[in-house]
């Protein structure tokens, strides 16, 4: 919970950045929308990574158990 309030602040915070630095308005615009496609690209690989990550968690979880 506390890394999704630490995730969410920096959300916010980079927005906030982005709209007040001294570029136009189109320039600050294109460059918003490039990083929420940046996002959207990051937050679809999640999935695949918390799959990887439970494989891997449950592999040294059964090795571990093995090696007593």
């Amino acid at each position: 919970m506390l890394f999704l309030a630490f995730m969410g602040g920096a959300v916010v915070g980079g927005a906030a950045a982005l709209l007040l630095a001294p570029h136009s308005g189109a320039t600050t615009r294109r460059r918003l929308a490039g990083a929420v496609e940046d996002g959207k690209d990051a937050v679809s690989r999640v999935p695949q990574a918390i799959r990887d990550a439970t494989v891997a968690a449950q592999q040294a979880f059964t090795e571990a158990l093995e090696q007593g």
